[in-house]
């Protein structure tokens, strides 16, 4: 007999790009999915994919984690409470983008990601079994890339002989030792694929098929509507809160290049310089993003051309 699932992860709030790989893989019959974590962030639609999702589960079979994403928002609830004494996000260009995400969440969407392992094991009699997560199965920020080391160091560790993880954003699969490892790309932001939703769907053999129980991936890159999650951070306010990590992600939906990591890490360094004085994120100063912008060559989205 064989199975599908489809596994989508690192929607960002892209609820169009996240409906329309839902809704391709429900065209073809799917009915089981694996939501792999970071929901929420980066994009606008957060009350809508959050609801999707809730729908989603309602009507199939779902099996959801928690993403690095998620953990952020845990976290900075722990802080409005007084539980904790991480910095609290500000409206810049470092945290105003978590801090419009978390204006939207309501304490039953957090406490639903607090509620969501980090990791889980997908057993079904007669199917191999499939070790899944955001980042690793330890911790929901290591990037598993493809041909990583760490990556065949978690092939090694697990009991499985498949492991599918997201968080990198880059999409494919690689064997090691008779194991074999997916990653599901992005649904929300693609690095490398601009325009296009990529997901993956899992077709599953089990003991009754001529070649015995066995996974294969079949990866998705799937065209949306761009434009309308581009316009929205204009139009929802996003941009204004944001600034420069907004227009540095409007950069990447446009282009596929994506040196988030270097813009913010350029803007540490800029300020340090400046003023003599240790950078604590998120209180980066707007200057210093304008200018490792320019010298990254990321163009100004700040206000429509």
């Amino acid at each position: 007999m064989k199975k599908q699932i489809g596994v989508i992860a690192d929607i960002h709030s892209n609820y169009t790009a996240f409906k329309t790989a839902v809704d391709y893989m429900v065209n073809r019959g799917i009915t089981e999915f694996f939501l792999l974590g970071d929901f929420v962030s980066d994009t606008t639609d957060t009350v809508e994919t959050m609801q999707f999702i809730y729908e989603l589960m309602g009507k199939y079979s779902v099996k959801v984690l928690r993403g690095n994403r998620e953990e952020y928002i845990i976290n900075q609830r722990n802080v409005l409470r007084g539980k904790s004494d991480a910095p609290k996000w500000i409206y810049n260009s470092a945290s105003g983008n978590l801090l419009y995400t978390l204006d939207l969440l309501t304490d039953k969407d957090i406490d639903f990601f607090e509620s969501l392992p980090i990791t889980f094991k997908y057993e079904c009699d007669g199917y191999p079994s499939i070790t899944c997560c955001h980042g690793s199965p330890e911790n929901s920020r290591e990037l598993m890339q493809l041909e990583g080391d760490n990556t065949k160091v978690w092939l090694d560790k697990i009991d499985t002989d498949y492991l599918i993880a997201a968080h990198t954003h880059y999409q494919g699969g690689m064997d090691y030792k008779g194991k074999r490892y997916f990653n599901t790309g992005s649904t929300g932001i693609a690095i490398d694929a601009p325009g296009v939703a990529q997901c993956l769907v899992l077709h599953g053999s089990d003991v009754s098929e001529p070649d015995g129980p066995s996974w294969t991936a079949e990866f998705l890159n799937l065209p949306y509507d761009v434009d309308y999650v581009i316009n929205s951070c204009y139009e929802k306010g996003l941009m204004e809160k944001g600034q420069w990590f907004i227009s540095n992600y409007i950069y990447v939906l446009k282009t596929g290049i994506d040196i988030t990591p270097q813009l913010i890490s350029t803007a540490i360094t800029l300020q340090q310089d400046a003023t003599g004085n240790p950078v604590n994120w998120p209180y980066i100063d707007e200057e210093y993003f304008t200018e490792a912008a320019k010298i990254l060559g990321i163009p100004d989205y700040r206000r429509i051309s």
